[in-house]
């Protein structure tokens, strides 16, 4: 039964609700057919049948009519990132520029997915989010190979499959973000449906994302090489690791002591770029991610498990990134314009949250 279930949600994604609603209304049919000749057993059963066909008109509606909470990404058209919408067709023969749109957001990762409306009865509008900070340690060379690894994702149909379970489980915790469960009889009553099936979901969706990573780098692969390929996994891990080392974590202790906002994260990023890029600190980084003890919670495999999908019982020795892709991908205008706005928004916040703290 719980196959079924995934399958359908994999399948439809938010609208899988629509056959509990069908179920439910069919019982309220028979229900009212039963009124004429079985009227005492209507009479008994009806408290059983209004909350069921009531609860799963609700969760229709919350899944289906509620609004998304909207991003806080830059959406990039072709004047602000040409080379990287250049980039992204050139991987992706299947590239029709009127359903894409491309973001930008302050995470070190890039990702995409689909949209579908009404039951997927008209075509599916694919988003990558590409971060700036990416873009701004890591060269050319390594963006690319990340940029084939998530058009991958959409060759082998995981953001159809993954995207529609994750949405879901979007739609199910937006209704109780607008039904709060601590405060509303309706979240309550959605919390008590949902709650052991989003737990379930979740587990299944970390599963299916952990494969699909691993199916994408391989796809990647046969894109860009496997060389190209593992040299991307490896700056991603290595790169990423000295980035909350050098920025991340020294800012958030200054964040817990100060009065004021402190220099913002990109601001220090640029100001730090060597240093997260050395090339001894990084390969050790990198090493040291070989033992680090997996996430249960993570989406993504273990590092080591993913070098050695491409091949490589070890980490590779890798060409020095010497560039920065920003340079050539983004206007300058834009490089410039995105770094400044993001830290602004990121001052604005701390500057509330240490106000508050005072």
């Amino acid at each position: 039964m719980n196959r079924l279930v995934l399958k359908i949600i994999l399948r439809l994604g938010r609208y899988a609700v629509l056959p509990v609603v069908a179920l439910a209304c069919a019982i309220l049919a028979i229900w009212l057919m039963a009124m004429d000749r079985y009227t005492i057993a209507a009479l008994v059963t009806a408290p059983l049948v209004f909350p069921i066909f009531t609860a799963a008109v609700a969760l229709a509606i919350g899944l289906l009519l509620l609004p998304s909470r909207k991003h806080r990404s830059f959406e990039a058209n072709e004047e602000t990132a040409p080379g990287l919408w250049a980039m992204w067709k050139d991987l992706d023969h299947s590239f029709v520029r009127s359903n894409r749109t491309l973001l930008i957001d302050t995470d070190f990762n890039a990702s995409i997915g689909e949209v579908s409306r009404y039951a997927g009865l008209f075509r599916r509008h694919v988003t990558m989010t590409v971060g700036l900070p990416l873009l701004i340690i890591l060269d050319e060379r390594a963006v690319r190979a990340v940029i084939a690894h998530e058009v991958a994702h959409a060759q082998l149909r995981h953001t159809s499959g993954g995207t529609n379970l994750a949405d879901f489980i979007a739609a199910s915790e937006n209704v109780l973000f607008y039904a709060d469960p601590e405060q509303t009889i309706t979240g309550r009553i959605a919390r008590a449906l949902l709650h052991s099936m989003l737990e379930w979901l979740e587990k299944e969706y970390r599963a299916l994302s952990r494969e699909n990573e691993l199916c994408a780098d391989l796809g990647a692969a046969e894109q860009v090489g496997r060389t190209e390929a593992a040299r991307a996994l490896v700056l991603m891990e290595a790169c990423g690791t000295r980035l909350t080392d050098l920025v991340f974590k020294p800012l958030e202790k200054e964040v817990l002591g100060a009065i004021n906002a402190p220099r913002p994260p990109f601001a220090r990023i640029l100001e730090q770029l060597e240093d997260i890029r050395a090339p001894g600190p990084m390969a050790a980084a990198a090493v040291a991610g070989l033992s680090r003890e997996h996430e249960p919670d993570s989406t993504h495999p273990p590092f080591d498990k993913r070098l050695a999908n491409l091949g490589y019982t070890e980490i590779p020795e890798i060409d020095e990134v010497r560039t920065s892709a920003i340079d050539r991908l983004l206007t300058p205008d834009a490089a410039r314009d995105l770094a400044a706005r993001f830290d602004e928004d990121w001052r604005k916040k701390a500057q509330a949250w240490v106000s508050v703290g005072m």
